[in-house]
């Protein structure tokens, strides 16, 4: 009797284990499932992302020249609507973007030499017109002990403080808001930095909700501006979380509302990284590089925005600078066996041959002792590791459409052999 108990017990725990096997094994392939389709939404909305970028571009493109022209004024303000809709779409488009690879856990995060006092500067100004629309006063504040440069990630970074200072104006009645910066823990190599937003008229409990409730995000509306400064809110916290920082919502010691942050980054090994900072930045180095001749190629598959980045680098680019334009690869390909240009812009996504196998190519060729182009990527593909996919292909570097002249310059000056040293 004992021993066919035992053999009922064994058989009774193997059975158990077996359970728990087949419970993990499902949970696993649900894991995986789950990972795999967050990996496929994140890819589709990525390519629908570039789709829509493509046209937002050329609008965008034709408003600034629209608005470098004679106008009257009902033609200006017309021009003014186009402008602020066709941004106000981009940032919709960038901020679905966004949630999509926050929510797969893919959302890219480049540290690199940064101006902390600049950057958090170029996250504000912008807002100023929304700050004067509703009467508030914004003020922006940086510990003067706090070092110049650092090294994160300057654009999430900026992304942060718009969205939330966007989410503070929204749900600001009157008053003041206030951005400081300071310093919160620091070692050697390394400080924390710690932002506060001060509100003095109080956040109202919805924004506390907005930023807690992830998954009411399918009943926000969009076009409803404290719920888009809700999903700000939310797409900053994200980022903060990615960026291994933590935030909070509190009250100060005078009853005003605040929302604080704390980021951890790196201090600048020597003096040549903030230097690095600041040489693209150069007057005198912008009007050298005005007065080089360039010969430049566009390679875009679609005509339209190809001929804009064309005019731009014409209208805008140095007296002796020529500028030509390539529909396909193939094409751009032949015309650099006639010719050497000094400066490549390439599209990525092109039916055929796309940009990186054109990258790759001419790379390729100068091996055989031609010169070596300058090769920048100036695509709409925003996704984790594209950047990376384009350098590795031989790019110097990765511009992200709108097209922008002064991206485009910077790139030009940071690269450029005569500005090397």
């Amino acid at each position: 009797m004992p021993s066919l108990w035992i053999t009922f017990t064994k058989s009774l725990v193997r059975q158990q284990a077996l359970w728990k096997e087949i419970q993990r094994d499902d949970l696993q392939s649900a894991l995986e499932n789950a990972r795999d389709k967050n990996r496929h939404k994140s890819g589709f909305i990525a390519k629908l992302s570039h789709e829509i970028r493509t046209p937002l571009n050329s609008i965008l493109g034709v408003v600034n020249f629209l608005q470098g022209t004679k106008l009257d004024l009902e033609q200006k303000k017309f021009v003014e609507i186009l402008g602020f809709s066709s941004r106000e779409l981009l940032v919709l488009v960038e901020e679905l973007l966004d949630l999509s690879l926050l929510e797969a856990g893919v959302l890219p995060i480049r540290p690199t030499p940064l101006d902390l006092r600049s950057c958090c500067c170029q996250a504000v100004n912008p807002l100023a017109l929304a700050v004067l629309q509703r009467n508030l006063n914004l003020e922006l504040t940086v510990d003067s002990s706090l070092p110049e440069f650092l090294i994160g990630d300057s654009v999430r970074l900026r992304q942060v403080l718009q969205n939330l200072v966007n989410s503070a104006i929204a749900f600001t009645p009157k008053g003041r808001i206030s951005l400081s910066v300071a310093p919160a823990a620091e070692t050697r190599k390394k400080v924390t930095l710690l932002f506060t937003l001060s509100m003095e008229e109080g956040m109202p409990e919805v924004l506390l909700k907005e930023a807690l409730e992830y998954s009411d995000l399918d009943r926000r509306s969009f076009s409803d501006p404290s719920e888009r400064a809700g999903m700000g809110f939310l797409i900053a916290r994200e980022i903060i979380d990615a960026m291994k920082g933590e935030l909070r919502i509190g009250t100060g010691p005078s009853g005003e509302s605040t929302i604080s942050f704390t980021l951890p980054m790196t201090k600048t090994p020597s003096a040549g990284a903030s230097d690095s900072i600041r040489s693209p930045s150069s007057e005198e180095k912008k009007d050298e590089l005005k007065s080089l001749p360039l010969s430049i190629l566009v390679v875009d598959d679609n005509q339209f925005n190809g001929r804009l980045t064309r005019t731009i680098l014409r209208k805008k680019g140095g007296p002796l600078w020529t500028v030509a334009l390539a529909d396909t690869g193939p094409e751009a390909l032949s015309m650099m066996e006639e010719h050497f240009y000094d400066v490549v812009f390439l599209d990525i996504r092109m039916p055929g041959m796309d940009g990186l196998q054109i990258a790759e190519e001419i790379r390729n060729r100068e091996k055989n002792g031609t010169g070596r182009s300058l090769v920048f990527a100036m695509t709409a593909c925003t996704m984790e590791g594209d950047r990376e996919m384009c350098l590795k292909a031989g790019m110097d570097d990765y511009l992200a459409k709108p097209a922008d002249f002064e991206a485009m310059k910077g790139s030009i000056l940071r690269h450029l052999r005569p500005f090397s040293g």
